[in-house]
């Protein structure tokens, strides 16, 4: 529970106790504990997990646990008034006095404390409540942070034409006889464009369930910037376009005897099925993955670990990238289980979900001589590849697959299973409705011009609910976008350069999406970093008028790794009052960038399963700089073993980094390979989650890569593989050639081209990587008051002054952070300039 609590922090399994084995739901959380120091075992070398907890087991549990987040209960109760206080053990006679002092453990009806008793589940339950509510250490909001208020639609009066789901396309479109499509809307807005010279054009939809959409604006279908094309809701309730089907809770009925030869007997009562004939014979069960619950499970194999199949996965690594090793003794064993071939599919797996990239089998066969199962997997060139032999040891699988969606498999809460052949979904303790996104974009367009979408509700769609290319002036306010399953929900790409952007998306909500929520990608080539680099529109002073202002981003990409809940790749941007909660990935990803504005955010436990990622994010790319991050708070980010943090920062330049607040955080600032002109000021860390127990590192990885290649080996062509001198140097050719661009950025940014492809002349004051760094004014709270780690080309080379580093327990500036108490103490005068009360949605 602690464990869960924490945020399941990814951990490395150890056999440090002889009784707890790898794979177990328990396993990590037992070696994280010990880690902590919460747990020592019964003995140095048994655990017994399966043992039944004592109350001053589950005292001495909580007492460590608070001690390790700085949290203390100054006195000790007496205990010697209860008749069993001598029946306390030595190691927990402290903590009992604590929890009782704390008025978390009390004593029984009959007057005694029994500390050796069991804790009921009551019991267990009633003292975590009181442990939550008098320490809540962890997600709990840390300043008052602005809450956004949902405004209501207001009736649409003198619309030029009204859509209603019980109107009739022969209607002439008016407000007493509207007509009922999207498409047949569009029809109407090209004839009204021909008729209305002036004034915008309005599309009212009532509020209703328009079912599945598809849809195409071309340059036929734009506005002008003095005629734009609004299509919004109007009336109570909402506006929706589902693109899929939605199975509903209430369809579910318990299975009957008939079916139970599916299933193992132990789960019998907890699963339901409902009859979906008509209605999912053209969906993938990859396709059913969204519900208001989140992300969706299938019947898998391994199930979360168990049963020690978890050899599954770690086997695979050392591999290469297209084998996963599978460990043939157990799936053997389970095989024969498997009523039909039918029901078995091929997912592959990483660490963020249980599927990702949908193979089912091509045919399998059963070898009659010894039984082994043979494979025939889809291969990446020549389609069907070679039989794969289940047999004993290991064998290899392309795609990292894991095999899932199995009956016997069903044993976890919204677990579904659909079986084929009778066209019937079954679910485990279903408690929500299940949603099959449907295939194709929602609305496309291409040169679609001064566009708005106001009010309007998108959701299950396999691919993009509005995918726009070479559309300029489009708007999405107050929508509500969610379900995607395979690409970025909202996709604005390939606009021209000559002109500005000009591409908002305001008051919405998106979530449950596989991939980005929102995607802004533009331009031509510059440079040789992960994204390919972008065109600067502030060269051809163009290319701006990105807003991306007020919105909620909740559960983004929860299939397709390496993404985020908005990626933004153009010039001048404006990032500002959204909230990032959730995000499996880094919430915001700007790679490519240049001249943004991300300020007022909220980053709410992003990341969770991203690794080497941060919930504001650039990657190995040096084809931006000149970016703004302030004024946001990034809270309860934890991620992968490599690291998730609040703020990730890789090769970039002019960075400014000021008066943000990091709680609860991975390494909050980091500068890894080539960072120059960077500032980071009047920013405040509290309780960092890091083995170091400081909350900042700046690093210089980059230059230490080449100067390492360059110790290897005295020819310089060795370098050409050092991706931090393989950046620099597209990026510095590429300006070699269009020297008035170089001109220009050297204006802009002064320092930028104070660097060499010579890197051998890297360590020269001239061209130092790490050079010109201003670290300032910034604030400090860790478990052991420890300063930042700088390395030392940083120190050489920067200006670092005015940085408080204190342990939490002493800390000087707010009341009390590890109990949620982030008042500034009276007296408090060097206060940093975070605008706590703006800080979020409007």
């Amino acid at each position: 529970v602690l464990y869960r609590r924490e945020g399941s922090p990814a951990v490395a399994f150890r056999d440090d106790f002889t009784d707890v084995k790898a794979g177990k739901y328990y396993s990590d959380a037992v070696i994280w504990a010990k880690d902590e120091g919460i747990v020592n075992g019964v003995t140095e070398t048994t655990f017994e997990p399966g043992g039944n907890i004592t109350r001053e087991q589950l005292a001495t549990m909580l007492a460590r646990f608070s001690e390790r987040c700085l949290v203390s209960v100054p006195e000790r109760a007496d205990l010697s008034g209860y008749p069993d206080s001598d029946q306390i053990h030595s190691y927990a006679k402290d903590a009992l006095a604590w929890a009782n002092e704390a008025n978390l453990i009390k004593g029984m009806s009959d007057g005694t404390l029994s500390p050796r008793g069991n804790a009921t589940r009551e019991q267990f339950a009633t003292i975590l409540k009181r442990f939550d509510d008098t320490f809540n250490l962890v997600y709990n909001d840390p300043v008052p942070i602005s809450q956004y208020t949902e405004q209501e639609y207001p009736l649409v009066e003198n619309a030029d034409v009204y859509v209603a789901v019980d109107g009739d396309d022969s209607n002439p479109g008016t407000f007493d006889a509207p007509i009922a499509t999207f498409a047949h809307a569009i029809e109407r807005v090209r004839e009204i464009k021909a008729e209305k010279t002036a004034g915008d054009i309005v599309v009212a939809f009532k509020a209703g369930d328009y079912g599945p959409l598809s849809v195409s604006l071309t340059a036929e279908d734009a506005g002008t910037a003095d005629q734009r094309i609004i299509y919004c809701a109007y009336g109570d309730g909402d506006v929706v376009f589902d693109n899929g089907v939605t199975v509903a809770l209430d369809e579910f009925v318990p299975i009957d005897q008939s079916d139970e030869y599916l299933f193992l007997e132990d789960n019998y009562g907890k699963i339901k099925k409902t009859d979906a004939r008509g209605r999912l014979e053209n969906y993938t069960i990859f396709d059913l993955v969204l519900s208001d619950k989140g992300e969706m499970t299938v019947a898998r194999f391994p199930n979360k670990y168990t049963d020690g199949t978890d050899q599954l996965i770690q086997a695979g690594r050392g591999v290469d990238d297209h084998h996963v090793l599978i460990y043939q003794p157990i799936m053997k064993r389970r095989f024969p289980k498997y009523h039909t071939p039918d029901g078995l599919h091929l997912y592959g797996f990483i660490t963020l979900g249980w599927y990702k990239d949908l193979l089912e089998t091509d045919g399998w066969e059963v070898d009659s001589e010894t039984g082994d199962y043979i494979f025939y997997l889809p291969h990446p060139d020549s389609g069907r590849g070679a039989g794969i032999r289940l047999e004993e040891g290991f064998a290899y699988l392309y795609y990292q697959m894991a095999i899932v969606n199995v009956s016997e498999e069903l044993d976890c809460t919204n677990e579904f299973w659909y079986d084929r052949n009778t066209d019937t979904l079954y679910a485990f303790e279903p408690d929500c409705d299940y949603n099959f996104v449907g295939g194709g974009d929602m609305i496309t367009m291409d040169h679609a011009d001064y566009i708005s979408f106001v009010g309007l509700t998108l959701k299950n769609s396999k691919e993009r609910m509005i995918n726009a290319s070479h559309s300029h002036d489009v708007t999405v306010d107050r929508c509500t976008v969610t379900g995607s399953a395979s690409n970025s929900a909202v996709l604005f790409t390939d606009c021209e350069m000559e002109r500005d952007f000009n591409i908002t998306v305001k008051n919405s909500e998106f979530s449950f999406t596989s991939a980005y929520c929102v995607e802004v990608c533009f331009g031509g080539t510059l440079g040789s970093g992960r994204h390919g680099g972008k065109m600067i529109g502030e060269l051809l002073d163009t290319g701006g008028g990105v807003l991306i202002d007020n919105n909620l981003f909740y559960k983004s990409s929860l299939v397709v790794g390496n993404t985020g809940a908005v990626q933004v790749d153009a010039s001048g941007p404006v990032v500002t009052h959204n909230v990032f909660k959730e995000c499996c990935w880094c919430g915001l990803d700007y790679s490519g960038t240049f001249n943004m504005l991300a300020a007022y955010n909220v980053f709410d436990r992003t990341c969770m399963n991203g690794d080497d990622t941060g919930a504001l994010n650039t990657w190995y790319s040096t084809d931006y700089c000149g970016n703004v991050v302030r004024n946001n708070i990034f809270m309860n980010i934890s991620g992968g073993t490599n690291g998730a943090f609040g703020l990730y920062l890789d090769d970039v330049v002019g960075t400014q980094v000021v008066s943000n607040l990091f709680y609860n955080t991975g390494i909050p600032s980091m500068n890894n390979g080539i960072c120059k002109y960077n500032t980071f000021c009047d920013n405040i860390t509290v309780n960092p989650a890091w083995d170091e127990g400081v909350g900042c590192r700046y690093k210089t990885g980059g230059t230490e890569a080449v100067n390492a290649a360059m110790a290897e080996s005295d020819d310089p062509s060795v370098l050409t593989s050092v991706g931090e001198y393989g950046r620099w140097r597209g990026v510095l050719e590429f300006y070699y050639a269009h020297p008035e661009m170089m001109e220009r950025l050297s204006a802009m940014w002064p320092g930028y081209f104070d660097i060499t492809l010579d890197v051998t002349r890297w360590q020269e004051d001239e061209f130092c990587a790490n050079n010109s760094l201003v670290i300032t004014g910034n604030r400090e709270f860790n478990y052991t008051g420890a300063a930042p780690v700088y390395d030392e080309a940083i120190r050489e080379h920067s200006v670092i002054e005015n940085n408080l580093a204190y342990p939490v327990s002493e800390n000087p500036m707010f009341i009390n952070p590890t109990l949620g108490d982030y008042r500034f103490r009276d007296g408090v005068t060097e206060i940093p300039d975070i605008e706590f009360e703006k800080i979020g949605r409007y």
